[in-house]
């Protein structure tokens, strides 16, 4: 008998039962399943007809106004708001053919969330392989973040529709260089800086990898090919014999990602995409071992420049974006000086973990359950390997395409937490839709990373069903009290009465739902509702007088109106001033009460109280 430990990796079942086999009944079946939930998430994109809260409703407030003319112009209310224009273009187009009723303005989003579907699919298709495209597509369309995005009339699902496309392109470039490659990088990238600030994170985040590849590929190259002139030592648990065989006849060639930071003497994902290094000659490249295998020694200028031709025309794709986004740039700078994110705190770097919570799951209790799910996707998918059967291996140093994709999402999120720290803009989980892509490749490799068809099977349908009821839970949601009040002031008010609204962030959701004759204004400007102007809008909150606004609001009803005043006092910026306006408004007419109550934030989004002060 002998003593020997025998490694449990030797004891893996070979795969036996892989997914990819020839489809079969339960294949069948599985996909008829998913077919059906991806209809159904389809569907449910163009169902949402709550009333639109504050953003949507400032979207279209904006959207609407002329392009040009002596009065107050789209570019007017750009300026006011602190958005780049791209989208509000888009709506604005939208709007003069379809109407700015609530499904007409949401069907924009859903229309080009579902289209990003297609560009990600070839995306991933390219990065990565053909199966996990698949996978990719269907866990974005039943995700619950994408969902509840494809339902708002904001320009989040522009921004994923432009990512997608970005990657393509960028691609393109490393896989083969080109002017015109560039010119569509060029585009992609000006249009996502025009879509949202927040995408130059992701920009910067893609420029940083791409001078990593331009720097630290060389290193790795000769770094692997001294290795690979090294005799392997032996091994304890390897025989003799093979410690002097070639180190690249040990293992498998890796392929190079052209969508990834893949160098020689990393490991990569069994069945990833291979692609030819970009300009390596016209036999299209050859496949670089994890040891450097084949083209280790090829270590000349003549070798070294086409290698670095992709990461140069990626930067030059990059700077060709910031000549798109040019013409914007004095409109930027004077955001930069008067707008801002005033609502809200910059986000400490927990905040990223949160990100990848609500790109999971979403806040529901169906959304944090599939958060457990979506975690070992992920896990899988930056580091894990099938050897076979129901068993994935991890490899702690990570394996592409998956680790760059979680290097480039998570970065732009450490990008976005540090630029909030040093200008002090406020985080928002919408805003991390500029990063949501690589996400979805990452979760879509780790799906195909389970050997085991059932399970495999078993693991799609479940979260394509649990994203879509979370989704549907999440879509459902009111967005904003907006519709309630309106029904409360058709019985209770008349022609004369005056509203107050304090916030007047409240005020674009209710300027599209009270009655016409009613009299409304926002504090503390007392300006019409339907636009929220944020220029200089802490300075100009703190040196209100609200005694006066109250007063003015008394005045002009007079002793025959009542005064209305729909408020809330959780609202930065906001914290005495609302309390200000409710005090002077109580002092003058004691006979007041609350005639709609705040609503939980469980059940509605924007929610807020409305009181009545009734003439004596």
């Amino acid at each position: 008998m002998t003593d020997v430990a025998v490694r449990p990796a030797e004891q893996l079942p070979g795969p036996v039962d892989r997914v990819g086999d020839a489809p079969d009944r339960a294949g069948r079946v599985f996909a008829a399943v998913v077919g059906v939930l991806v209809a159904a998430a389809v569907i449910v994109r163009f169902t949402a007809n709550q009333a639109l809260w504050l953003d949507e409703a400032q979207s279209v407030a904006i959207a609407r106004l002329p392009l040009h003319g002596s009065g107050v112009t789209m570019w007017d209310g750009l300026l006011q708001d602190g958005s780049p224009p791209l989208y509000y273009l888009v709506l604005h187009g939208w709007i003069t053919v379809f109407g700015e009723s609530n499904l007409a303005v949401r069907s924009l989003s859903a229309l080009i969330n579902t289209a990003a579907a297609w560009p990600l699919f070839l995306l991933a298709r390219r990065v990565v392989n053909a199966r996990a495209a698949k996978v990719t597509v269907v866990l974005y369309l039943t995700s619950p973040f994408a969902l509840y995005f494809g339902t708002e009339t904001r320009m989040y699902s522009l921004i994923v529709l432009l990512t997608a496309l970005g990657g393509l392109a960028m691609e393109r470039v490393l896989r083969a260089p080109s002017v015109r490659s560039v010119i569509g990088l060029a585009l992609a990238a000006g249009c996502l800086a025009l879509t949202h600030y927040w995408c130059l994170y992701l920009l910067l985040t893609v420029g940083v990898w791409l001078i990593g590849l331009l720097t630290l590929r060389p290193w790795y190259r000769a770094r692997h090919a001294r290795r690979s002139r090294q005799p392997a030592a032996a091994s304890p648990n390897r025989p003799a014999s093979s410690a002097a065989e070639p180190v690249s006849a040990q293992t498998e060639p890796v392929p190079f990602h052209p969508g990834s930071a893949s160098l020689p003497g990393s490991a990569s994902h069994p069945g990833s995409a291979s692609m030819p290094v970009p300009g390596a000659g016209a036999a299209g490249g050859v496949p670089v071992g994890r040891q450097g295998g084949a083209r280790s020694h090829r270590s000349s200028s003549r070798y070294l420049t086409p290698q670095r031709r992709g990461p140069v025309y990626g930067l030059l794709g990059i700077v060709g974006g910031a000549v798109v986004f040019a013409p914007w740039l004095p409109n930027f700078f004077d955001q930069l000086a008067h707008t801002g994110t005033p609502w809200g705190e910059p986000a400490n770097y927990a905040a990223i973990s949160h990100a990848y919570g609500q790109w999971a799951g979403g806040p529901t209790t169906l959304g944090r359950l599939l958060l457990f799910l979506i975690t070992g996707l992920a896990a899988a998918g930056i580091a894990g390997r099938s050897p076979g059967g129901r068993f994935v291996l991890i490899d702690l140093r990570g394996l592409e395409p998956g680790r760059t994709m979680f290097f480039l999402a998570t970065g732009t999120l450490v990008v976005a937490v540090t630029a909030g720290k040093l200008v002090g803009n406020a985080w928002a989980d919408r805003y991390t839709a500029t990063a949501f892509v690589p996400f979805l490749l990452v979760i879509g490799l780790g799906a195909t990373v389970i050997g085991d068809r059932r399970i495999f099977h078993g693991v799609v349908a479940v979260a394509a069903l649990v994203g879509l009821l979370a989704g549907t839970t999440d879509v459902r949601r009111e967005r904003s009290q907006a519709g309630e009040a309106a029904q409360v002031l058709e019985r209770l008010a008349k022609p004369g009465d005056v509203m107050l609204v304090c916030p007047d962030q409240l005020g674009p959701g209710l300027a599209r739902t009270v009655p016409p004759w009613m009299k409304v204004y926002v504090v503390p400007t007392y300006a019409p509702p339907d636009r929220v102007n944020w220029v200089d809008y802490e300075d100009r909150n703190e040196h209100a007088d609200g005694r006066a606004i109250a007063q003015r609001a008394l005045t002009e009803a007079g002793p025959q109106h009542t005064v209305f005043l729909a408020g809330s006092g959780s609202y930065r910026t906001y914290e005495e001033l609302c309390t200000v306006v409710r005090g002077t408004l109580q002092n003058a007419r004691p006979h007041a009460d609350e005639v709609m109550e705040q609503g939980l934030p469980a059940k509605v989004y924007e929610n807020y109280s409305l009181l009545r002060f009734q003439a004596s």
